[in-house]
């Protein structure tokens, strides 16, 4: 029914264009950056035990933490830039742990590591160390413990993702913010700790599964207050003409800075109401909120499952958020502007959230098509649905997220065991309806039928609900196989074609 919640490519679209993972030079300066992260988060921890706390290093760590590297078109002078920060960073947390040991004569524990960057490190010089840090890495490390690493790597930063959505719209919860901040740190931290059991391992992704929930539903919560309670809509897929503007990721805090700029902007009024602005990707879930539902300025949602083909075919300017995932290295370069910590080479950086130069852009640009599409209306009954939960009266249950079919194996004899939450209304609040139906002793199964950044999240807090997970297959710009084989090995998780 919505192509854009299908997943980000299809396995024959990866096949002929061969984008499907990520390169190794970009996967090796990639571990560079978690290496200087997880040894800074190492020292921020054993400093907590002399009841310090550096905030400003926490933070950098939280927003460093959620940069996703897959495009081999990355910034690179950015990159480098930002590494001999953590760098520096490190050296003084680190310095800072030492002198309070010696201080109070308390046996210090130190990570010896052997990258060294300072200054006068080169990009040519980081990619020689990356590459010899990936090669010592797989000798020395456990297998089946470097995968469990990977996931709390991926968990730690979904959450420190939230974290500053939160961070973005309220502010005003700092000891709250603070203490997700460190609780993220500290699991972070454990992937400095080969000599942890994977047993310990295991048990310490379960219990922070409670954490990442908890600062979930808060990031639910902050964003109902700031735009509304969720509601029904009807979105447009309609391309008007005029001075469009295509906004992609996930940042609806982004997406609310644009409108208001375009807004506020001293412009003609007859060319401003020509200013179309369209959502891309998990953007469209901001069409449920009152506050962007009656934005005069935001048109609709424009996008299939492949983003490289939507940029290409858009006429008018586009702007990548922050925290936008996609695979992008084969798109030609034209008016796209990013907010993105480590931005693409070839794209125009917003700099201190200044969205004039993105608006005066689309006004050079004049669309002159026009796309009749009938819109996408979602009618969600949540009463309904969380009722039909309540009264449920089956030894067994299957919710199924996304669309299902009549060949699917899960419908097969179970059309009165199935309820479908194939609706963003729902979906915040699954997390109650699987207490209410484990509070009646009902066996619980997930089926996710498609894999995409908001279900892999979702299947990941879910860990530790005891229930029967099923995914469909991934991508591996999504998600490493690696993850994958240690969901399916020690989580029990299932994934289907």
């Amino acid at each position: 029914m919505y192509e854009f919640f299908k997943n980000i490519l299809e396995k024959n679209t990866c096949r002929s264009i061969g984008v499907c993972s990520v390169h190794p030079s970009v996967n090796a300066l990639y571990e560079i950056l978690l290496s200087q992260l997880r040894e800074t988060s190492f020292y921020l921890v054993k400093l907590k035990e002399f009841n310090l706390l550096n905030i400003s290093a926490m933070d950098k760590i939280i927003e460093s933490l959620s940069i996703f590297l897959i495009n081999t078109s990355f910034n690179k002078t950015k990159y480098l830039n930002l590494i001999k920060e953590l760098s520096l960073l490190k050296e003084s947390v680190k310095k800072k742990y030492e002198e309070h040991c010696s201080t109070y004569q308390f046996p210090c524990e130190i990570i010896n590591s052997n990258l060294k960057i300072d200054n006068n490190t080169s990009l040519s010089d980081l990619v020689e160390i990356a590459q010899n840090y990936i090669v010592n890495k797989q000798k020395n490390n456990n297998q089946n413990k470097q995968h469990m690493f990977d996931l709390i790597t991926l968990l730690a930063k979904l959450s420190a993702i939230n974290v500053i959505k939160i961070k973005k719209i309220n502010n005003d919860i700092q000891e709250k913010l603070e203490k997700y901040t460190f609780e993220i740190i500290r699991f972070f931290s454990l992937t400095n700790g080969y000599s942890i059991r994977n047993e310990k391992i295991k048990r310490r992704i379960l219990e922070f599964c409670n954490t990442a929930q908890e600062i979930k539903k808060e990031l639910n919560k902050t964003l109902e207050e700031k735009y509304g309670k969720k509601e029904n809509c009807s979105v447009e897929t309609t391309i008007l003409k005029g001075h469009n503007i295509l906004i992609s990721g996930d940042d609806i805090n982004e997406l609310e800075k644009v409108l208001k700029t375009i807004d506020e902007i001293e412009i003609d009024n007859e060319i401003k109401e020509k200013i179309n602005v369209y959502t891309n990707g998990a953007l469209f879930l901001s069409h449920f909120y009152p506050f962007f539902k009656n934005n005069k300025f935001l048109k609709g949602h424009l996008g299939t499952n492949n983003t490289e083909y939507d940029f290409s075919t858009f006429q008018g300017s586009i702007l990548i958020t922050q925290n936008f995932v996609q695979k992008i290295d084969n798109l030609y370069r034209g008016e796209i502007f990013s907010n993105k910590l480590i931005s693409f080479e070839g794209i125009q950086d917003i700099i201190q959230d200044n969205y004039i130069p993105l608006i005066d852009s689309c006004l050079k640009i004049e669309n002159q098509i026009y796309n009749k599409k009938a819109p996408i209306s979602f009618n969600c009954d949540f009463i309904e649905t969380k009722e039909k939960i309540k009264n449920f009266n089956k030894k067994e249950v299957i919710l199924i997220i996304g669309q299902i079919d009549d060949d699917n194996i899960f419908t097969h004899g179970k059309k009165d065991e199935i309820i479908n939450l194939d609706c963003p209304l729902e979906l915040d609040e699954i997390f109650n309806f699987i207490e209410i139906l484990k509070e009646k002793e009902i066996k619980i199964t997930i089926l996710f039928t498609q894999c995409n950044l908001s279900n892999i999240e979702l299947v990941l807090l879910l860990l530790n609900k005891e229930i029967s997970i099923y995914l469909a297959s991934c991508s591996n710009i999504l998600i490493n196989p690696h993850i994958i084989e240690t969901l399916k090995k020690d989580f029990d998780v299932n994934f289907v074609d």
